[in-house]
């Protein structure tokens, strides 16, 4: 695990482990807010270390930004914290949280010890914490998941965004129109910093260009996708012959990842044009 100061009583923890995720802290006078967990219990441990003996009033919160496993398998870890989310974060992990827990421990051994802990504090569309000097924001950022929430900490103007920012848009589970419309929301809040939901912090001179690009994007593999279709491409080659580096992406971002990120873009818009056909 990777520590990183933001400002004064804000950090972000990032996991060597696993993709790059982050997870975040606000600590106040009045105790902590943590936005997400770290993928492996071994990390969010370390991170839990950290931040109980930076204040003695604990941790209080816990705010899941969406339901994904990488983000939420170490909310058990938090004994002593409400667990905040979206109403849908919460429904989706009843529904489907313990099938993919049991699926994930069968592959992954070092999951063994998780168990499921659903958010307890949940809400339909805005809320805001106030703990501390603190004012946070939660809102619905949505695209990579119908779920996806940011945290936003009023003064600093530093957004944790979830996965809704990535250093490749993910579309896989979500909508592209909705993500887009995302990433144009989130270019006009006029930000400090961005806390990827995977990768580094964006800083405020970076901010515009990397939405732009994300927009931009989305637009080209639908372009793309829909191109091929008309040659009556096969969904394995249009896969392979629609390039990340094609669409202005460099290929090395977490760790490469990036590259099979693309591929399931490329899959997702696939689906969504031929159901329209169908």
């Amino acid at each position: 695990m990777r520590k990183e100061r933001v400002t004064e009583n804000v950090y972000v923890f990032t996991s060597e482990a696993y993709a790059q995720v982050t997870a975040g802290a606000i600590i106040t006078n009045e105790g902590t807010i943590v936005i997400d967990t770290l993928p492996f219990p071994r990390e969010t441990r370390e991170m839990i270390d950290f931040l109980r003996s930076e204040s003695r009033r604990g941790i209080r919160y816990v705010v899941n930004t969406h339901h994904h496993a990488d983000h939420v398998y170490g909310n058990y870890l938090f004994e002593e914290a409400d667990i905040v989310s979206s109403e849908k974060c919460r429904e989706i992990m009843r529904k489907t949280g313990e099938k993919n827990l049991a699926e994930a421990k069968a592959q992954t051994p070092e999951l063994a010890q998780v168990t499921l802990r659903l958010p307890n504090i949940v809400f339909p569309d805005k809320i805001m914490l106030h703990l501390g000097e603190r004012i946070v924001r939660l809102m619905p950022l949505n695209g990579h998941t119908p779920d996806g929430i940011g945290v936003y900490i009023e003064g600093d103007k530093i957004l944790f965004a979830g996965d809704a920012v990535m250093p490749l848009p993910y579309i896989f589970w979500g909508d592209r129109v909705v993500q887009q419309e995302t990433l144009k929301l989130i270019k006009e809040m006029n930000l400090e910093n961005i806390v990827q939901g995977h990768g580094e912090v964006l800083l405020k001179g970076e901010i515009d260009e990397t939405l732009d690009q994300g927009v931009a994007y989305l637009d080209m593999i639908y372009d793309k996708v829909k191109a091929k279709l008309t040659t009556r491409t096969s969904k394995e080659r249009l896969v392979n012959e629609i390039s990340l580096e094609s669409c202005g992406y460099s290929p090395i971002a977490l760790d490469g990842l990036v590259k099979q990120l693309h591929r399931s873009n490329l899959l997702r818009v696939y689906q969504t044009l031929t159901a329209k056909t169908r």
